[in-house]
């Protein structure tokens, strides 16, 4: 029997193809996940940049001003 052949049938086999496919989408939809939490961090991080300087600014003004 040829390796190929005995390969494709393991392979290509009812319950192993469905672990297979489960097992990628599983691990695709956690990579999904991670980009996600990784966007809405450096979203959240350039949200708390602009709010810390835009209280800089303030507090510049405020000392200035006295």
């Amino acid at each position: 029997m040829n390796i190929g052949n005995l390969l494709s049938k393991v392979f290509c086999s009812g319950p192993f193809s469905f672990a297979l496919g489960f097992g990628l989408g599983v691990l695709g939809a956690y990579m999904l996940s991670r980009a996600q939490e990784s966007r809405r961090m450096q979203e959240t991080q350039k949200e708390l940049e602009a709010l810390i300087k835009s209280l800089e600014s303030r507090l510049q003004e405020s000392k200035e001003a006295k």
